[in-house]
């Protein structure tokens, strides 16, 4: 199994139509010229965060914001460009087994720690050890364990952990042999679950506060944190001591944390932050006011994941979650509420992830759902028959998500949705994003709007959260042939054979137990001032400022 990253609801990023969006031209040249110069520290960018990043502990952290820093942060072995291709970073030379499973890396040797330590070999070796300590509690260990050989026997207790397929052959060589062969793995190594930790620091701080502040942390990437003003902002500061500084676009990043999409419009308008995402409707006025604009493509989908636990409120029940699910009509809530090119959901993997030989998933896969209001009321009557609850009953359903009004306006519409259609009034509960993970986490939700980026472009990132013993799995679905199924993909070379049962397992998932109600593909739209120069943006990394030197 594989990861994704948790989003907050304030139109995250994916896929660009120009993989690496600037404020000039779109290779990072000179600025355009608009009436928006930016704000006026030359070496610093402000950029619009909308939520504080919840955890910067690696081994630890499920979400898109966090991941964001940490990216800027910490070195691995490999790190994507600008063009989301996978490029050494640590890893300086990599060999590759005759099998596939076995990469044997010489690191480089001039990159260290902020505490001073040199980084090597061992301090891969103690990550990967450490996120497959099931007393760690790493949400994420699955998808170290689940692809590390003899993983599953070390995370499970049968085997010791120096058994995990991780071994510093010396200070400056790594093996890392895979359970299978992946096609993906460079792409797996430069994700954050891969990234190092130094033994030390990681003792020394204690794993129960390690990254909770700049001093509670060490980095070894491109930038540093100089600042964290919780809920307000967070300041990145270039490493001096980088083994690469060339690479950074600017001196500073300070990312603000503004929940209102009015707040950010105004907020760019008066040069006091440099990138805004913007919505719809913000996108018309920005076109009057001259403002420089950017769109992409979003890899991610938005969806409401259900409770299984919750049988008082019927949503153990299938057709209670089709009725839910089929109810709403999406294409209205894209044309008029989000309007921001975000489409109606077809399936749970986006249109835009690959399956393999050059074929896009969904083109083989297929649209597996469309609104359907009239059958949804024959589901929700066989529903309310199946489990003896009446319409009442599940008027006391709530919906989690974020504090955001981009949140509360799509929640809006799902409530006014389920109420001409239904017959089902339910109310919403705004959580800020670290709340409202943590909500997920202790199940402690009924339905929740929720958002995943991918970890890489495979429709395996995205159908595997649903597996009985992933981490992210928050509302309790098992079902042995969904796991059967995704088991055998995980193993399968070839590559007809591996998409047809990943499309088996979403069909299952998605239209037969209806454990996940896909929403919308999302598209992002935003302002860039015109200081702004080597920013990348895409699916896979919603902010990096280190490729300055990516062709």
């Amino acid at each position: 199994m594989k990861s994704k990253k948790l989003l907050a609801l304030a139109l995250s990023a994916v896929m660009v139509l120009s993989l690496a969006a600037c404020g000039g031209d779109k290779e990072g040249g000179e600025a355009t010229g608009t009436n928006f110069p930016g704000t006026p520290d030359e070496d610093t960018y402000v950029v619009d965060f909308r939520a504080e990043p919840p955890e910067l502990n690696s081994v630890l952290t499920t979400d898109v914001t966090s991941g964001n820093v940490l990216r800027l942060v910490i070195s691995g072995l490999y790190r994507l460009d600008k063009n989301d291709q996978p490029v050494p970073d640590l890893a300086e030379e990599t060999t590759v087994s005759e099998d596939g499973r076995t990469y044997t890396m010489k690191l480089r040797q001039d990159s260290k720690w902020s505490n001073g330590e040199p980084v090597t070999a061992h301090d891969f070796v103690f990550a990967y050890q450490t996120i497959c300590d099931p007393k760690t509690g790493s949400q994420y260990a699955y998808i170290v364990y689940d692809n590390l050989l003899n993983g599953n026997e070390v995370y499970e207790g049968t085997m010791s952990p120096d058994q995990l397929g991780v071994k510093a052959l010396d200070d400056y060589t790594l093996e890392v042999t895979f359970e299978n062969p992946i096609p993906y793995a460079e792409h797996l190594l430069s994700f954050a679950s891969y990234y190092p930790l130094n033994e030390k620091a990681y003792k020394e701080i204690g794993a129960d506060v390690y990254g909770d502040d700049p001093d509670k942390i060490v980095t070894n990437g491109a930038y540093s944190i100089s600042e964290w003003v919780h809920e307000d902002h967070i300041t990145l500061t270039a490493n001096e001591d980088f083994y690469d500084p060339d690479r950074c676009a600017v001196k500073n990043v300070k990312f603000l944390m503004l929940k209102d999409s009015n707040a950010r419009m105004n907020a760019f308008q008066g040069g006091e932050v440099d990138v805004v995402n913007l919505t719809g409707d913000q996108m018309e006025q920005a076109k009057e006011l001259g403002i420089h604009t950017e769109s992409y493509v979003d890899n991610s989908v938005w969806y409401l994941q259900y409770n299984l636990q919750k049988t008082d409120k019927g949503l153990d029940n299938v057709n209670i979650r089709k009725a839910l699910m089929y109810g709403i009509d999406t294409k209205e809530l894209c044309d008029n509420i989000l309007k921001d090119g975000s489409v109606p959901a077809t399936g749970y993997v986006p249109t835009s992830i690959n399956g393999g030989n050059g074929e896009l998933y969904r083109d083989y896969a297929g649209d597996i759902i469309e609104p359907d209001i009239e059958g949804a009321k024959e589901y929700l009557e066989k529903g309310l028959e199946e489990t003896g609850l009446s319409v009442e009953d599940l008027n006391g359903i709530a919906i989690l998500t974020d504090d955001t009004d981009q949140a509360r306006r799509t929640c809006q519409f799902l409530q006014e949705q389920w109420k001409a259609n239904l017959g089902i009034e339910v109310s919403i509960n705004q959580q800020p994003f670290k709340n409202r993970l943590d909500a997920m986490q202790s199940g402690d939700f009924d339905v929740v709007l929720a958002g995943w980026v991918p970890d890489y472009n495979d429709p395996m990132t995205y159908v595997d959260m649903f597996m009985t013993t992933n981490g992210n799995n928050y509302g309790k679905y098992s079902n042995e042939q969904y796991d059967s199924l995704l088991t055998q993909a995980m193993k399968e070379g070839d590559f007809d054979k591996r998409i047809a049962l990943i499309a088996e397992a979403e069909q299952l998932g998605v239209v037969e137990d209806a454990v996940v109600a896909p929403i919308y593909f999302q598209s992002t739209s935003y302002a860039v001032s015109d200081k702004v120069k080597n920013m990348t943006r895409t699916g896979f990394q919603e902010f990096d400022f280190t490729d300055a030197l990516d062709k």
